[in-house]
């Protein structure tokens, strides 16, 4: 029992120093670290060996009461190891001492000691002048006096750091650690945060966990600098309230606009996790005196109730439309105009899934306001009926219920029911479907807006009828030399769905979609259900691919285009109360031809592209292409263009470019630009520097970009421009803090467009 309990202490002693930091430590960077030199006999330890076992290369019994060991001394416990020069152990005094110089190794820990001794009675192990590292993790540190007890861990004249060995970048250093065993929390005792060696903060006393507890505390700040918000500090509180549940308030001081409170709270369940966020301002120092308090809200909310059963709640409201835009949020972005609130429970059952929510936009700015779905309630087969082992039998239908309160109020109740029968055939080479289809809607319409006058009850029926057959052909190739294997795939989809007059249905929760390739093949060119567009048309499309030997995607191509074979008649999606809608922008009647291409030629280079033209007006309605080179995270470029003949009632052509390269050992610069080429002017520009070692980072980020501002047309000539700038500046010790998205490229995710991959810029 004394030499369990012995070698437990033992592990304590020194695993027990180290734990907290270990717990904190980040995901280690081991080149940094070059692997110690290790014993031999650690790699035939088994873990679960339970004898205490002492090896020397002499021993001698004194008296029957003390024995010495010398020449070499290994004692060994499970898959650890301990060697010293000599070694004593006294049965009266109960007691073992070793000195000499100690080595202790685990699977985690290497410690060298001048000195072991260890009170077998008291449970209490004490080493001197202890140097401890890490073999897994970065860390590594140093105790002048290092005991431990039942109770307690003790460290005298302690320090710790996650540089390498030569690397003084920053280290803390204390006067006294104490960890208690019971509870499982660190403190220690006149401490000191050192970079380079000199001493940048003092702590009196402080606080911390040994293992994966949580701990109240301050976080490290936010610090910032911009033209509309002038000195920009954050300092985040986090507060440890249970296992389950934490908060984090964070003051924000913005010298130009006052004083503002942020707040966080998590939860979590076996069944429910989420969050509440509040950011409030109690008064704007920019604004005039009467405008009030100035705030944002958010609550995130998931809950599994079974397997069958889930419901969720997203819903985020601001004070004032200007809020995103002159204060920014870490909840949504400062181009967002618009905010989404939707409340979800879903059914999910062998026959039948369903779903009901409640659903609403927020729109910010100058803009109509949106029609809330409260509620809707979608239902349909959750697997096709089989009538015949070739004939497949699927529904589905919704209720809604649509409010609209702005200026005047409009509601609507609708009901809809599509059932569809569908014959498939599927083999390796060919797959054809044909789908006929019922779609039956019904309304009942109230509004008090004068002058507008609604049918108020309104029944529309409609026959669908599709096939749509692709094939499927490949053969092997060579691409750059290697072996691959291209595909070809034609595709062909005819569909039919006759005209109906829809211009007595309100729009309340349908929108033009735009053609991409895919969306050549959709059956209804708008969202919703409030129009259907009448088709008589062919969709021919084929698309091509390379694979390598590794089946990775080197090259794709697609193009396709829908013909009609009769003129459609369903007019313009017009917003009768929308006077700047372009009827021919949103229009269902083109005849689109859409392209898009992915070339992947070497692995770190990739080029994409893509194009929708109108053939009937002969003017393109959307175009991007990218070019892109990524290596790692602190190497990357992308070039980007993008044009859309209508977003927002309003045509956009921008070119941009962002990337990040090492400038030398440790050092990185990351830039990023884009120009509004129709109004010749820039939109947004980036430029940071970061300093990373193995052990702590710096980074510097100065940005300019246009104000966004909601209540004005982006290219009315007569409202001017104005550019906002600002600095930022971020610290992080590795081992020491959070330093989560501190690589690279979180830097180019910070502005209004930010990096993506390209196979992401496509919409």
């Amino acid at each position: 029992m004394k030499r369990t309990l012995l070698n437990q202490w033992i592990l304590l002693a020194i695993g027990g120093a180290a734990a907290p930091w270990f717990s904190h430590a980040t995901t280690p960077v081991l080149q940094c670290y070059p692997k110690p030199d290790l014993p031999p006999i650690l790699a035939s330890l088994n873990k679960n060996d339970n004898q205490l076992r002492i090896d020397s290369g002499r021993a001698e019994l004194i008296g029957n009461q003390i024995a010495e060991f010398s020449d070499t001394v290994q004692l060994t416990y499970r898959d650890t190891l301990l060697t010293a020069p000599s070694a004593r152990f006294s049965k009266p005094e109960q007691s073992m001492s070793a000195d000499g110089g100690i080595s202790y190794y685990s699977s985690m820990l290497k410690v060298s000691s001048s000195s072991f001794s260890a009170l077998l009675a008291e449970n209490k192990v004490t080493l001197q002048d202890a140097e401890y590292r890490f073999l897994g993790q970065a860390g590594r540190g140093y105790a002048a006096q290092m005991s431990a007890s039942d109770q307690s861990v003790e460290l005298n004249q302690a320090s710790f750091t996650t540089c390498p060995d030569g690397d003084n970048g920053w280290a803390l250093e204390a006067e006294k650690i104490q960890i208690n065993a019971d509870d499982g929390w660190g403190e220690a005792w006149n401490s000191f945060v050192k970079i380079k060696g000199v001493p940048v903060l003092y702590l009196p006393y402080m606080t911390y966990p040994v293992s994966n507890k949580r701990k109240t505390g301050v976080l490290f700040p936010n610090i910032g600098s911009s033209q509309k918000l002038g000195l920009d500090v954050a300092l985040p509180y986090y507060l440890n309230l249970a296992d389950n549940y934490d908060a984090t308030l964070t003051p924000r001081y913005m010298s130009q606009r006052g004083t503002q409170l942020n707040s966080e709270f998590r939860y979590l369940t076996e069944a429910h996790r989420g969050s509440l966020y509040l950011e409030y301002l109690d008064k704007d120092q920019e604004k005039a005196a009467d405008f009030g308090a100035r705030y944002l809200s958010h609550v995130s909310h998931l809950a599994d109730f079974s397997d069958r059963w889930r419901a969720s709640v997203d819903f985020t409201d601001v004070s004032d439309d200007a809020y995103l835009t002159e204060l920014g949020s870490a909840i949504n972005n400062q181009s967002d105009t618009q905010l989404y609130r939707q409340a979800n429970l879903s059914y999910y059952g062998d026959y039948v899934h369903s779903d009901i929510q409640l659903q609403g936009f927020e729109i910010l700015g100058n803009y109509n306001k949106a029609f809330s779905a409260l509620p809707q309630w979608d239902f349909s087969s959750a697997k096709p009926l089989q009538l015949t082992e070739n004939v497949q039998l699927l529904w589905a239908g919704q209720y809604a219920h649509f409010e609209n309160d702005d200026l005047y109020k409009r509601s609507a109740d609708r009901v809809h029911l599509e059932p569809t029968v569908r014959l498939p055939y599927s083999t390796p080479a060919l797959e054809l479907t044909f789908e006929g289809s019922l779609l039956h809607t019904y309304y009942q319409q109230k509004t008090t807006e004068p002058g507008v006058v609604l049918d108020e009850s309104v029944a529309r029926s409609l026959p669908k009828l599709s096939l749509n057959g692709k094939l499927n052909f490949e053969r092997d190739t060579n691409w750059f030399g290697q072996d691959s294997v291209q595909t070809l795939e034609p595709q062909l989809q005819y569909l039919y769905i006759p005209f109906r007059d829809q211009r007595n249905i309100e729009l309340y929760d349908t929108a033009r979609l735009q053609d991409d390739y895919s969306g050549l093949f959709r059956q209804n060119r708008y969202s919703g259900l409030d129009r259907i567009n009448d088709a008589n048309q062919l969709t021919l499309g084929w698309t091509t691919r390379v694979y390598d030997a590794n089946e990775t995607e080197r090259f794709r191509f697609s193009m396709g285009q829908i013909l009609f074979l009769a003129d459609p008649k369903t007019p313009a999606l017009l917003d009768p109360s929308d006077s700047n809608t372009d009827p021919q922008a949103i229009s269902a009647t083109e005849s689109i031809f859409a392209a898009e291409t992915l070339v992947h030629w070497q692995q770190n280079w990739f080029l994409n592209g893509g194009v929708q033209y109108d053939a009937e007006n002969k003017r393109m309605v959307k175009s991007n292409v990218t070019l892109d080179y990524r290596s790692d995270d602190k190497k990357l470029f992308q070039l980007n263009h993008r044009y859309s003949r209508y977003v927002s009632n309003t045509e956009i052509a921008q070119l941009g470019a962002l990337g990040t390269m090492p400038i030398a050992d440790q050092w990185q610069a990351v830039a990023s630009y884009y120009r509004d080429i129709n109004n010749d002017r820039m939109i947004e520009a980036n430029i940071g520097l970061q300093y990373e070692s193995c052990c702590w980072a710096i980074r510097l980020v100065a940005r300019r970009q246009i104000e966004t501002n909601l209540e004005l047309l982006v290219n009315n000539p007569n409202n001017p421009v104005k550019l906002d700038s600002g600095i930022a500046l971020r610290f992080v010790l590795k081992g020491f803090g959070d330093s989560a998205g501190f690589d690279v490229s979180d830097m180019l995710s910070s502005g209004i467009f930010g990096y993506r991959r390209p196979y992401l810029l496509n919409n």
